[in-house]
């Protein structure tokens, strides 16, 4: 029933089996009273028809015991009381009508004759009736005589006086029932009265069915009651009495079986059921008809939309059927371009770069799978172009500038790649160049050209702009086997590009243990920073001048479970890469600030200065940070510096400029750390809030050595000077260089001639005894000798 044919054949027939149903109803109602009323007219038709017969067979009568009364024979023999000639012309003038009964009485109404033989005590009831006879006017009585019921007629005999009287009669049986049964064809039976009640005098009815007609009725009710269907002998029957007339005590019972009264119904029912039938194999049929004619372009509008739904737009759907099945072929047609076309834009969409319109990295994948699985494969070079400095030129031109600089990248990819290499956009900053039928070794050069290309000049948005590059590669099938592997190697030589020439690199067989390392130190040290695994040493700063310990070097240190302890310079460039250096950073700052307040409660007064990475500086709610740590732990911001490399200040000369003078402001001092090593310009540094500069140890390790190492000092101290800044000088190995320091003027200086990085409980040893040993000594030798005997010294404390 769930379908659209079903559906509409089940209605069909619904409204044929309802129409019928009501029509039925009411004919088979309508019917039912027509054919009732028919019957009722019938008995009350019938029952005229009974009294005209009963009051015909009276005038029969009365004519004939007239005649019998006035023939002069049966008078001369009735004076003469000669009962065998009276029988005799009774019985012949009783056969010339067909009577039943003939008698005479006389004027006492003793019997003188009769036909029937009767008995004594029936002369009672005819002198009764003689009487009533004489008194009235003459008229047919029913009268029992001799068990058996008569019409009976009674005339005087006279001669000239009343000498005897007549009586004729005809019976009232069976035989008179089936009679007027013949004439009217209905039941009849006749009720006269006894002694006892009523009596069925004659009835067409069988004989099982008379005894209940006369038990307990009374003739009078019976003879007033109106047509009705009674049950007599199991049989139901349309009921109709009266009497003969208003004055005659006998009750005619007019019944005709219902079977015979409802037989008209019958044949009218049967045949609105045939018609029914036939009507209603008609209607399934014709539904059958309807429903495949209106189902059938259903069905192909149906199958044409599960082919849509399965993804076949090139077949057009053919309209069949009426105009609204052509209406809705065309809506599906319409419906099933514009899926297609929508499919097809977001299937570009899913597998192209909505800014450059290059392909995206799902594209990429796929395209590298089937490039490894050509026969014979294809040897190619996957090159991964990386933008380092996107995000700075988006936070200091805007977002559109940097979008229409990578845009310009990317054409510049496509006009410098072959015809049929792969240009994709992996990444926010990172695209891939697919070149087929590239070897391994002209990879690296053909690297070198895409470089080249990108680092050109760019004058975007009125803007001149150089993007920075680095350039990882690898080849196929040679590096990898499948899509993943070989994007892999490639992100793994673009991260040896720092220390590659050109920052291009291309992968080196073994690397993978090197990247799985550092991918496994990224994840645990986000879990290290959690649980406080991080720990801190402070290597002592010394003033050259004063001779003196005052502050100290907060140098993070992280001893991993499985692999060791884990160099700074290991995973502090992770921590920049993978985005938790701010984390890193923040930890580090509040362990150093919560040990200095610890000294300061203990009576310690020290100075801690603490490194910051690239991306810290430039971070605005750094300085928030900072001073809430301080006020926190009730720290003055005086006893802070904080430490950044040149590059670092570089990226974002300005905003670094902003962030670090809001805490300059509240007392914290900075530095830069290994001056010398970046390629900041002296005008951009002068604009920085710096109290000091940091000269790096590959320039001070050799100074004692080198004449170059010791001018680039020398100047470095100079300058340093002419701005206002202090000079701390790091990697102090040896006596040597103490000295030359001394003598060039430097303000600090730290490394391990002085001491290494100590434990906290070893640092504040470290401070007491350096304080004591170092001013006390006033040459040369005896200084050299302190700081020796103190770099031995921190072990033992």
């Amino acid at each position: 029933m769930g379908s659209f044919r079903n559906r509409l054949l089940a209605l069909i027939i619904g409204l044929v089996v309802l129409t019928q149903t009501v029509t039925l109803i009411a004919v088979l109602a309508r019917t039912a009273g027509d054919v009732k009323a028919r019957a009722e007219e019938q008995l009350l038709s019938g029952g005229s028809v009974v009294e005209e017969l009963v009051h015909s067979q009276a005038t029969q009568l009365a004519s004939g015991v007239a005649v019998l009364a006035a023939d002069f024979g049966l008078r001369e023999a009735v004076a003469s009381g000669d009962k065998v000639t009276i029988l005799s012309a009774a019985r012949n003038h009783a056969a010339r009508i067909g009577a039943d009964l003939v008698l005479l009485t006389s004027d006492s109404g003793e019997i003188l004759a009769s036909s029937t033989p009767l008995a004594s005590g029936e002369s009672v009831l005819l002198r009764r009736l003689i009487a009533g006879t004489a008194s009235a006017p003459a008229e047919a009585r029913f009268i029992v005589l001799g068990g058996r019921c008569y019409q009976l007629f009674l005339a005087p005999v006279r001669a000239p006086n009343v000498i005897g009287w007549a009586a004729m009669g005809f019976t009232v049986d069976d035989g008179l029932a089936k009679r007027i049964r013949d004439v009217v064809g209905v039941n009849v039976t006749l009720l006269v009265p006894d002694r006892d009640g009523a009596l069925i005098a004659a009835s067409t009815l069988p004989a099982a069915e008379r005894a209940p007609l006369s038990a307990g009725r009374e003739l009078d009710v019976l003879a007033a009651a109106p047509p009705r269907i009674e049950t007599v002998g199991g049989r139901r029957y349309l009921s109709f009495s009266r009497r003969l007339d208003a004055a005659s005590p006998v009750v005619v019972l007019l019944q005709k079986p219902m079977t015979e009264v409802l037989a008209p119904y019958d044949e009218v029912r049967d045949a609105l059921f045939l018609i029914g039938g036939i009507a209603l194999v008609l209607a399934v049929a014709v539904g059958l008809l309807l429903g495949r004619g209106a189902t059938r372009p259903l069905a192909d509008l149906v199958s044409a939309a599960r082919r849509i739904q399965g993804g076949t737009y090139d077949t057009a759907v053919q309209p069949t059927g009426g105009e609204e099945f052509r209406a809705l072929a065309a809506t599906l047609n319409a419906m099933q371009q514009d899926i297609a076309e929508r499919e097809a834009r977001i299937t570009h969409a899913a597998h192209h770069d909505p800014l450059t319109g290059l392909p995206n990295r799902t594209y990429a994948e796929r395209y590298l799978d089937r490039l490894v699985r050509e026969a014979p494969p294809t040897p190619s070079a996957v090159i991964v172009v990386d933008v380092r400095n996107v995000r700075e030129i988006n936070a200091s031109l805007g977002h559109h500038v940097g979008d229409e600089a990578l845009r310009e990248a990317a054409r510049r990819l496509r006009q410098n790649s072959g015809a049929g290499d792969l240009v994709a956009r992996l990444a926010a900053n990172q695209f891939l160049v697919v070149a087929r039928h590239c070897s391994s070794e002209r990879a690296l050069p053909l690297a070198e050209q895409l470089a080249g290309v990108i680092r050109a000049g760019f004058h975007v948005a009125g803007v001149s702009l150089e993007l920075h590059v680095a350039v990882g590669a690898c080849c196929a099938p040679e590096h990898g086997a499948t899509s993943s592997e070989l994007l892999r190697r490639a992100q793994i030589a673009l991260e040896d590009c720092e220390e590659a020439r050109g920052r291009i690199a291309l992968y080196r067989p073994g690397r993978d243990r090197e990247h799985r390392r550092r991918l496994t130190l990224a994840a645990d040290l986000r879990g290290a920073l959690e649980h406080n695994e991080l720990t801190l040493l402070y290597q002592p700063k010394v003033s050259v001048a004063t001779r003196t310990v005052t502050s100290f070097e907060a140098l993070v240190r992280w001893s991993h479970p499985q692999l060791g302890p884990i160099s700074p310079g290991e995973f502090v460039p992770i921590a920049e890469r993978t985005g938790g250096s701010r984390s890193l950073t923040s930890w580090v700052l509040a362990a150093a600030i919560r040990q200095m307040a610890e000294w300061r409660t203990a009576g310690l007064e020290v100075e801690v200065a603490v490194n910051l990475s690239a991306p810290d500086i430039l971070d605005a709610s750094l300085a928030d940070e900072i001073l809430a740590a301080l006020e926190r732990h009730g720290v003055a911001p005086t006893r802070l510096a904080l430490e950044i490399t040149e590059s670092a200040a570089m990226r974002d000369a300005p905003l670094a400029a902003r962030n670090m003078q809001l805490l300059r402001v509240a007392g914290i001092r900075f530095a830069i750390d290994d001056f010398g090593t970046g390629y900041s310009s002296l005008s951009q540094l002068s604009r920085l809030p710096v109290d000091e500069l940091k000269i790096d140890r590959a320039f001070i390790m050799h100074a004692h050595e080198r004449r170059d190492d010791a001018t680039i000092v020398r100047s470095t101290i100079e300058l340093a000077h002419s701005m206002g800044l202090k000079v701390v000088a790091e990697g102090v190995e040896n006596a040597q260089g103490w000295n030359l320091l001394r003598r060039l003027g430097c303000d600090f200086a730290q490394g391990y001639f002085i001491s290494k990085p100590l434990a906290v409980a070893e640092a504040a040893a470290f401070m007491r005894r350096a304080n004591q040993i170092l001013p006390a000594s006033d040459s040369t030798v005896a200084q050299i000798r302190a700081l020796s005997e103190l770099a031995e010294t921190p072990g033992a404390a």
